[in-house]
């Protein structure tokens, strides 16, 4: 993704959810507003000012309508613009006739202004500032300099004290409301948002390891198919030259008919593995014969160790049939007989063993090869890959033992190494003991 489209989404995004905090937003003024009216509609019929309360009254039905009208189109500032413009006008009348500066009107002048800031753009703001100051400077002109033309509505210091005092706290207790709605859909939004972020920095997150995933899988086919079909396409290559006599190519054909088979099974089975973990990257546990399975594998890699002059043995002690991740436990194996064979020199030996204790399963590699220095082995494991070469110049990314370590850790085994330069190295799978099943 680009900026430009990136900045675009975060743009529109933003559209919507000030369009969706600006129609919370004007539900609930506009509510506190009519109910504010109606109240004020009441207060004024008691009172006996019928015309006040006759144009209160009109005027929240005005407020209702463009309310209704804009919840059904969902477009809130054409209405918002009317109402402003028109409540000051309003404001004029209910100053004129209800005892203009004596009145509850000034009060009134400033929760409108409230509500008309809390509603409108804020590129707006001088604008309705200015238009709330001149009429209210005009009506106090008017009342100070013409005081004839304001009716005078109150009959006594009791009625005026009563209307002006709950006039005050009905427009303290609005504006209250109305900043209450606000900072509470506010909070609302920013919950929401809150929730948002951490759900797409998940996703993010997700994404992130899913990439990773692919990458290591990707590595890994390369890594663990890349000696066999090296190996393959070696013999061919003789066999093509003719380095090799009628009887060396008719031995050597078997033997290279059961390492194309091993690798095409082998091949299959890293492809299910990949598949299976890019869909779920939690152990699939099932009981198997690790004989049966590490001999598929074994039949391979006795071939390749064989082109190098390297005796491969294997041993199995104890019960054959065990409870694992078998995919994973395959992966770890090929990859420890793969490194031994490439730092195995030729007349070299390595020792693949099987042992099923009461309380867990020992699987070790061993071989008698060039070592690892020990500056090299506290780090042998880490996420650090660095190409080796191998005693006939193999190449390798060092993503192997990378791979092993953290295969080791999801089936709950603990991938262990031992070694002396010039003398060989031993790796040690150990694994717990599940509960019996059938095996598969």
């Amino acid at each position: 993704m680009t900026n430009r489209p990136k900045q675009l989404w975060q743009k529109l995004t933003l559209s919507d959810q000030e369009q969706e905090l600006e129609s919370r937003i004007f539900n609930a003024v506009a509510i506190i507003t009519i109910i504010y009216l109606k109240s004020m509609v009441i207060f004024n019929y008691v009172l006996s000012q019928y015309l006040l309360s006759a144009l209160l009254f009109i005027t929240s039905i005005i407020i209702l309508g463009f309310y209704l009208a804009g919840r059904s189109r969902k477009n809130y500032q054409w209405g918002i613009k009317i109402l402003a413009a028109l409540s000051y006008p309003i404001l004029a009348l209910n100053f004129y006739l209800n005892d203009g500066i004596e009145g509850p009107t000034p009060y009134i002048f400033l929760m409108v202004h409230i509500i008309v800031l809390t509603l409108t753009e804020r590129k707006t703001f001088w604008f309705w500032t200015i238009y709330n100051i001149v009429f209210f400077i005009t009506l106090y002109f008017i009342h100070n300099f013409y005081p004839d033309l304001i009716v005078n509505n109150y009959i006594s210091p009791e009625i005026k004290f009563l209307d002006q005092s709950l006039s005050y706290m009905a427009c303290a207790i609005g504006m209250m409301a109305i900043i209450s709605a606000l900072k509470w859909n506010y909070q609302k939004q920013k919950t929401k948002n809150e929730l948002k972020s951490v759900a797409l920095t998940k996703a993010n997150l997700n994404l992130h390891q899913n990439n990773e995933q692919k990458n290591k899988i990707i590595a890994l086919i390369s890594h663990d198919l890349k000696n066999p079909l090296l190996s393959i396409t070696r013999i061919l290559e003789m066999i093509k030259e003719g380095e090799l006599n009628d009887e060396e190519a008719k031995s050597i054909q078997e033997d290279l008919f059961i390492m194309a088979s091993n690798t095409q099974k082998m091949a299959e089975s890293i492809l299910d593995w990949a598949t299976v973990e890019l869909k779920n990257t939690e152990p699939n546990y099932k009981r198997v014969n690790i004989k049966k399975k590490s001999e598929e594998v074994l039949n391979i890699y006795h071939n390749l160790a064989k082109q190098k002059g390297i005796t491969l043995n294997s041993i199995f002690l104890g019960s054959i049939i065990i409870t694992t991740d078998i995919d994973r436990l395959l992966l770890i194996i090929r990859n420890l007989l793969q490194n031994a064979i490439k730092f195995t020199p030729t007349e070299g030996k390595i020792d693949f063993t099987f042992n099923h204790k009461e309380h867990e399963i020992i699987i070790e590699v061993s071989d008698t090869g060039v070592g690892i220095p020990e500056h090299k082995l506290k780090s042998i494991f880490d996420m650090d890959f660095q190409s080796t070469e191998g005693t006939h110049t193999e190449k390798g990314t060092g993503f192997g033992l990378f791979i092993c370590n953290e295969n080791a850790k999801k089936i709950k085994g603990e991938l262990t190494v031992y070694s002396e330069v010039g003398k060989g190295t031993t790796f040690t799978l150990s694994l717990p003991v599940f509960p019996t099943s059938p095996a598969a």
